[in-house]
């Protein structure tokens, strides 16, 4: 087999994940995945080395590397998406074996990784979003929107204007979820959520229905969808303004305290799961154990 130099590989390696048979949502994933490894190749290799392809000494250091930089569940995700293009590569006669194949992911936490928020911290959170301004109104809208329907940053991000319908006398909001290739889940949108987000279209003028839901307000970035580091970023801001951000607290945790306070309000177990949109009932199982847990302690059983 001849040797493939590392820019060459790399291109090959994407054109393979192109051909897998998996959702648009996946295939940006592996693409995620191609690119973060091939950068950190790069920094760590000679510009002018040709290597024959990649020793599973390599990617033992970037699984290493990935540890140190990123979450389990996303060292996990981009070992299985680089298992799967270098898989199409060794079909396509690219690659003699599979480097990946003998990298064990990492075990996933059985608990959560991030904090969730108290209900004073919540209210406190949206109290420090002042309204008299089209930032301001944008921001409460999108942190009510996370608090009340459990958004992740990628829902949040690809909302659209009309992804907004009615629905048996309520309003929702057509969901673009974790994973999906079509808009097939909602949230349903609570009277405080519906009035935030129509206070806040209100400063942005009459919209095509595509427009999305969530847009830059200033200069350049007017009406462009918001990223979701700038939603994060905004998020972020708000916390630490009102004292609440913390190591484990991040964006995410606003979903965290949408799940927690859904099963403190009384909700079952099925029904935690549906507005969550876990895909697994177990996800959702670890929040009802934690719940219990800190509800019901059996150490507080314990008399000595």
């Amino acid at each position: 087999m001849a040797a493939i130099v590392s820019d060459d590989l790399e291109q090959w390696a994407r054109k393979a994940c192109a051909g897998l048979d998996v959702s648009l949502a996946t295939r940006r994933t592996y693409l995620e995945a191609l690119k973060s490894f091939f950068a950190w190749r790069r920094r760590i290799t000679s510009p002018a080395a040709t290597e024959p392809g990649i020793e599973t000494q390599a990617l033992q250091a970037y699984k290493a590397w990935l540890q140190a930089e990123r979450s389990s569940n996303t060292v996990s995700t981009y070992l299985v998406a680089l298992r799967r293009c270098f898989a199409a590569l060794v079909a396509q006669g690219h690659l003699p074996a599979n480097p990946v194949e003998a990298i064990k992911g990492p075990r996933r936490p059985r608990g959560h990784l991030r904090s969730d928020l108290s209900r004073q911290e919540l209210r406190a959170l949206l109290g420090a979003i002042k309204r008299d301004s089209p930032l301001g109104r944008r921001d409460f809208a999108m942190i009510n929107l996370m608090v009340r329907g459990g958004l992740r940053l990628v829902e949040v991000q690809r909302a659209n204007v009309d992804d907004i319908e009615e629905q048996q006398g309520r309003r929702i909001l057509r969901i673009w979820g974790k994973g999906r290739a079509t808009r097939d889940e909602f949230v349903v949108l609570t009277e405080p959520t519906e009035q935030a987000i129509a206070a806040y279209l209100e400063t942005r003028g009459p919209l095509p229905a595509s427009a999305p839901l969530f847009a830059g307000l200033g200069g350049s970035n007017w009406g462009r969808r918001l990223s979701r580091r700038t939603i994060r970023r905004r998020v972020t801001y708000y916390m630490e303004q009102t004292g609440v951000k913390r190591p484990r607290v991040s964006a995410h945790s606003l979903r965290h305290s949408f799940v927690t306070l859904a099963i403190e309000g009384g909700a079952s177990i099925l029904q935690a799961q549906t507005a969550a949109r876990h895909r697994s009932i177990q996800t959702t199982l670890v929040y009802f154990h934690e719940h219990a847990r800190l509800s019901d302690p059996v150490e507080d059983k314990i008399h000595i």
